[in-house]
C-alpha cells in the first residue's frame, strides 16, 4: 500500500479537449525540483485507476519520473460516451494531455509515453506526429486492428458504436505507423488477444532505437504481478534512457 508521502505526491487534474474534460492523476516523485513526465495510456475498455496504471504510477514516481495517468473520453471520470469513442478521438485526447504535461509548472517539459493494447496502439501515432516525444514504451500492442474491423458485431456488444466501425472500415487508423524510433515493444507470449506475431511486426516496422522483449508465460494484461513488474523495470529502463 503506498505511503502518506506517495498520498500526497498525487494531483488530480482536470484537462480540458474539443470542450471536453478528461480526469487525470499525476505522480510526482518529490517537490523541489522539476521532472520529465511519462503519460500512461491505458487500453480500450479500461481506465487510469486500473491496478496495473495505479503500479505504474508509484513505480515511475518513486524512480524518479513523473506520471500521468488519465482516462480517455468515454471511460473512467472523464467526460463523453463509450460508443461515442474512436482512435481519432483518442489521438486528439492523448495529444491534449502531452500538452498539458509540457506546461505543468512542476515538470521539465519533457514527455514520454507509456501505453497498453490500444493505448499503446494510440501512443505510436502521438509519437509520429510529434518528435518531441522522448520515447515510447508500448505493452500488449496491436500492429493492426483488422480482427475489430472484420467483426462489427463484436466490437458494438462491448459498447462501441458506428463512428469507431466507421472509422475502422475507412482504413485511416486500421494499421500502426511505421518507422516509429525509441520505442520499446513488450508482449507475452501467452496474449490471448493480440498475438506475438504483433510484436514481431512493430519491431519490424520501426527504426532504430528500438527492442522487443517478449515475457514467456505472459498474457494481455500481464496479470501475474512478476510479469507486470518485469514490464514495469524494462519500460523504466527504457524511458530513462531518452528522458
Amino acid at each position: 500500500m503506498p505511503g502518506t508521502e506517495a498520498l500526497m505526491a498525487q494531483q488530480r487534474l482536470t484537462i480540458p479537449v474539443d470542450g471536453a474534460n478528461l480526469a487525470a492523476v499525476l505522480h510526482l516523485p518529490e517537490a523541489g525540483q522539476r521532472w520529465p513526465c511519462v503519460v500512461a495510456a491505458h487500453g480500450l475498455l479500461s481506465s487510469k485507476d486500473s491496478g496495473k496504471y495505479v503500479r505504474i504510477g508509484e513505480a515511475f514516481s518513486q524512480a524518479g519520473l513523473a506520471v500521468c495517468r488519465f482516462d480517455f473520453r468515454g471511460c473512467g471520470e472523464s467526460d463523453g460516451s463509450l460508443a461515442e469513442t474512436t482512435v481519432a478521438q483518442r489521438v486528439a485526447d492523448l495529444r491534449s494531455v502531452v500538452e498539458r504535461m509540457r506546461s505543468h509548472p512542476a515538470l521539465s517539459g519533457r514527455v514520454a509515453l507509456l501505453g497498453s493494447s490500444l493505448g499503446a496502439y494510440v501512443s505510436l501515432f502521438v509519437a509520429g506526429q510529434d518528435f518531441k516525444i522522448k520515447a515510447v514504451a508500448a505493452w500488449a500492442t496491436p500492429a493492426n486492428l483488422d480482427d475489430l474491423a472484420e467483426r462489427p458485431e463484436a466490437v458494438r456488444a462491448q459498447g462501441l458504436g458506428d463512428s469507431f466501425i466507421a472509422e475502422l472500415l475507412s482504413a485511416r487508423y486500421r494499421r500502426a505507423p511505421v518507422g516509429a524510433r525509441y520505442c520499446l515493444f513488450i508482449h507475452g507470449d501467452q496474449d490471448e488477444l493480440v498475438p506475438l506475431d504483433h510484436a514481431r511486426h512493430l519491431y519490424e516496422a520501426s527504426l532504430n532505437p528500438r527492442q522487443l522483449e517478449i515475457i514467456p508465460g505472459g498474457n494481455h494484461q500481464l496479470t501475474d504481478p512478476a510479469h507486470r513488474d518485469r514490464a514495469i523495470r524494462m519500460s523504466l529502463d527504457w524511458i530513462g534512457r531518452y528522458l
